[in-house]
């Protein structure tokens, strides 16, 4: 009988550490998918934002006279590089702020082919230059109105 309650002992010992193996793999695996979730929504997060901010700088380009110094106007917070080139730095909550403190970054380049005034949008995260989102816009410049 001591054989037999050591042999059932063992074999209950056997299958306790089988089990908290397997709910050990599972925690493991239900973690991984909320670390996974949380950085999908992040990327979503950033990507959603950027996109606005894209769409917007393309709606101000094919509302206004087209050139730098009408996107200046609308945003005023942005930095000129040349007559082609603007660029505007956004905190981590997408708020326009000063380059020091930048998280994200909007290079906006106009180039005029013509009678048309093309505009490239680049929204880049600032630490690694990784792009997040890239629109291209067009505006046909009709002479007669600016």
């Amino acid at each position: 009988m001591n054989d037999a309650g050591r042999s059932r002992s063992s074999l209950f010992l056997m299958e306790m550490i089988v089990t908290i193996l397997f709910f050990s793999l599972a925690a493991a695996v239900c973690v991984k998918c909320f670390v996974s979730a949380h950085m999908m929504g992040k990327e979503t997060y950033e990507l959603n934002h950027a996109i606005a901010i894209a769409t917007g700088y393309a709606e101000v380009m094919r509302g206004t006279a087209g050139d730098i110094d009408s996107i200046m106007e609308v945003f005023p917070y942005a930095i000129k590089g040349d007559d082609s080139y603007i660029m505007l730095f956004y905190d981590e909550e997408f708020n326009p702020c000063e380059a020091e403190r930048a998280v994200y970054a909007g290079d906006v380049t106009l180039t005029p082919n013509g009678a048309v005034q093309n505009m490239h949008i680049k929204i880049v995260r600032a630490d690694d230059a990784s792009v997040i989102y890239e629109l291209d816009a067009t505006k046909y410049m009709n002479s007669a109105r600016g």
